[in-house]
This record gives C-alpha cells, sequence and structure tokens, in this order.
C-alpha cells in the first residue's frame, strides 16, 4: 500500500536518500493572519500545512503556504516549492517556497483507496 516515489515526484537514485524533488501532499491545519506583508504578499493567502507521508500520516514538518485555489481548514491539498512555487497565476513574481496548488478528492495506490474526500468535508 505504499505510494512509490514516482508517485510523490520523487528523485530516486540508488547511493542516495529519496528526496522529494516535486509535488507533495499535506493537510490544511491552521491559517497565518499577518497584519503587515510585503507588498506582493500582502491580500494573499497563507495556510499551515502539515506534510503527510507516504500512507497519508501527519509527518512533525509543516510550512507556511500560499493559497492559490481557496482550500480549507482540514483540506488535504497539493504543494509545489521552490522555484515551482512561484509558478501560478496567482503566485507569479510573489516571495514565496510554498504554494498549495491543488485540493485532492481521492489518493490511490495499487488499485487501493488511501483517501476519498467525502461529501460533508
Amino acid at each position: 500500500m505504499m505510494l512509490t516515489p514516482r508517485t510523490f515526484g520523487m528523485k530516486h537514485s540508488p547511493n542516495s536518500q529519496v528526496k522529494c524533488k516535486a509535488m507533495k501532499l499535506g493537510r490544511v491545519i491552521g491559517k497565518v493572519v499577518s497584519t503587515r506583508k510585503e507588498g506582493n504578499v500582502d491580500g494573499l493567502k497563507i495556510l499551515v500545512v502539515q506534510y503527510l507521508d507516504d500512507k497519508l500520516g501527519a509527518t512533525v514538518k509543516t510550512a507556511a503556504c500560499i493559497d492559490s485555489v481557496n482550500a480549507g481548514d482540514g483540506d488535504i491539498v497539493l504543494l509545489v516549492s521552490s522555484s515551482s512555487a512561484r509558478l501560478t497565476n496567482v503566485t507569479k513574481n510573489v516571495c514565496t517556497d510554498n504554494t498549495i496548488v491543488g485540493i485532492v478528492d481521492a489518493v490511490s495506490s495499487e488499485n487501493k483507496h488511501l483517501y476519498r474526500k467525502s461529501n460533508s468535508d
């Protein structure tokens, strides 16, 4: 039932640890409220996201992320980081290293459902 490194956009080489190079999954656990922001971040919603492991379990890692898709508390979201975080219509030329680019409806691996968003979410 484990997701493969390819599923999570990870690079795998025989002599190194698996390193995350692209998209990640996380759960929205909070909001950032800031009375002052740098000009190009002003007006953008920032959410706190807890990263998920390959079985969709919570990890100890969190990040503040610009929300480009109007995610909400408790949503499972798709994240991009580094220069990819600045490639959306919302984040073009914005100083960010983490952006939410999708709200996840379902996750499956090896024909088994790991997550399916309910209608009540």
